[in-house]
């Protein structure tokens, strides 16, 4: 029982070191990684797995290997961000895929990317023509972005010289039946002006699933009951 209870520490202290690693990595998608950021995950997890699996290990050595683990990551980080050469060798770098509607064979094989896989990627960024692509480019992330060529775009208000309304940001003021007072004070409502909506839609908020306000003070509401009609109120 007594090494039940130290494994069990010894997973929560490990698994607490594994999130301040993580969360000092900054705030990036699994995508954005560079190489030695997965080192880093892979081997931190590994040093934890390690010291759980096996009770004659130390927490307090565990403790110790991730925090030297966590300051080689960051000395690396602070190199990447610092000098441009380091971060080119320890990152990668964009690829261009196609260009001017011809594939860059080269590029391809670089990227260990198939003629199928690519046009399989230019179908879902909607090119079912290549000859349509400007430029296809791997990005370091993972993701391929695709230019289409100027007479293949869509046309936009700007083209046809036309004016349109600013976009109109709604943001949610009740949520699951609770009024959300912050929201509304930032969108210019005084302490008055929310207590006054309060009183005046008591009786329907704790009905309202998500209401939406957008700057102009309009309302979008969406009921609790999915099969009542979406009301408008002013």
């Amino acid at each position: 029982m007594e090494n039940l209870g130290g494994t069990a520490f010894h997973a929560v202290a490990g698994m607490l070191a594994l999130l301040l690693i993580w969360l000092a990595m900054g705030n990036r998608q699994i995508g954005e990684f560079t190489p030695f950021d997965f080192l880093v995950s892979i081997t931190a997890g590994t040093i934890v797995g390690a010291g759980i699996a096996d009770p004659r290990i130390e927490l307090s050595r565990t403790l110790v290997a991730l925090v030297i683990l966590a300051l080689i990551q960051a000395v690396i980080s602070w190199l990447t961000f610092r000098f441009r050469n380091v971060r080119r060798k320890l990152s990668y770098q964009p690829v261009v895929l196609v260009e001017n509607g011809q594939i860059i064979k080269a590029n391809l094989r670089k990227a260990k990317m198939t003629v199928e896989m690519l046009l399989g990627i230019l179908r879902d960024r909607g090119c079912f023509d290549i000859t349509e692509v400007e430029l296809a480019i791997l990005e370091p992330h993972g993701q391929v972005s695709v230019l289409k060529k100027a007479e293949f775009q869509p046309v936009t208000p700007r083209h046809l010289n036309l004016s349109v309304p600013p976009n109109r940001l709604m943001v949610p003021v009740i949520l699951e039946g609770e009024l959300q007072a912050g929201v509304l004070a930032r969108l210019g409502l005084s302490p008055q002006d929310i207590d006054n909506f309060r009183r005046q839609h008591k009786d329907k908020i704790d009905g309202v699933f998500v209401a939406f306000m957008d700057q102009d003070h309009r309302l979008h509401i969406m009921p609790a009951d999915v099969r009542e009609k979406n009301v408008f109120l002013h």
